[in-house]
């Protein structure tokens, strides 16, 4: 499969970055920090691209503007039931990061510049590190539980570092689950392993794949459980 992928400057809109996916029906959109990403179909023209825009530039401009990362300083943490995370100043002459079993802590030296960019995006790599950690860690047994306990089988399960999905799954059965999922409710988590579990059977959001979801989520709440998900940043 082919993805053809171009960068657009908008006027209004800003940066775009438009992928254009044979596997596509529909124009999606999502607004991260750097960027409004757009998958459209490949037969998609300019003027279906503008009336999408049209219709949700706004709240992708406010979504982006929420995005923004916040700068990191000797008060920064994370509080998530599955990983904690802090920043401390100590006798260490670099940034460092230490943890395991979902505790971490971000180590920095005495007297940390937190406004120099190089330190921002150095302590950033080392939050990602430490999601990785334990992502890589506990996501694969839990999908592993899951499917054992629902009756799914599955090719293989990755965690990354994605930037625009919480979860993919391939038509061959391999499982991609983004490192941040750690910092969501329980609830949350296995709605997104499930999600893709069900994509092992049906590879489309088809009335048939939300039955089989709900089927999966006690009581039937599969939908609840998405828009709730949406209120989370990636």
């Amino acid at each position: 499969m082919t993805l053809k992928k171009s960068i657009i400057i908008h006027p209004r809109w800003g940066r775009i970055i438009v992928t254009r996916n044979p596997r596509a029906r529909n124009i999606i959109m999502r607004a991260r920090p750097d960027a409004i990403y757009v998958t459209i179909p490949v037969h998609a023209t300019e003027s279906d691209l503008e009336k999408a825009l049209t219709r949700c530039g706004d709240k992708l401009l406010r979504t982006q503007e929420r995005k923004r990362e916040m700068p990191i300083d000797g008060e920064y943490s994370i509080e998530a039931p599955n990983f904690r995370l802090n920043v401390r100043e100590c006798n260490t002459a670099k940034i460092k990061v230490t943890g395991s079993n979902g505790a971490y802590t971000l180590h920095c030296p005495e007297g940390t510049d937190y406004s120099d960019e190089a330190v921002q995006q150095t302590l950033r790599n080392g939050i990602k590190a430490a999601m990785k950690h334990c992502a890589s860690i506990m996501l694969p047994q839990r999908l592993k539980a899951l499917a054992a306990e629902h009756g799914f089988t599955y090719s293989r399960c990755s965690v990354r570092d994605a930037s625009s999905r919480w979860g993919s799954c391939t038509s061959t059965g391999n499982i991609s689950l983004n490192i941040r999922l750690i910092t969501l409710p329980d609830r949350l988590i296995d709605y997104v392993l499930l999600h893709e579990l069900c994509h092992t059977i049906e590879m489309n959001h088809s009335e048939r794949f939300w039955a089989l979801m709900d089927r999966h989520t006690t009581p039937a709440r599969a939908k609840a459980l998405r828009a709730e998900l949406k209120g989370y940043n990636k």
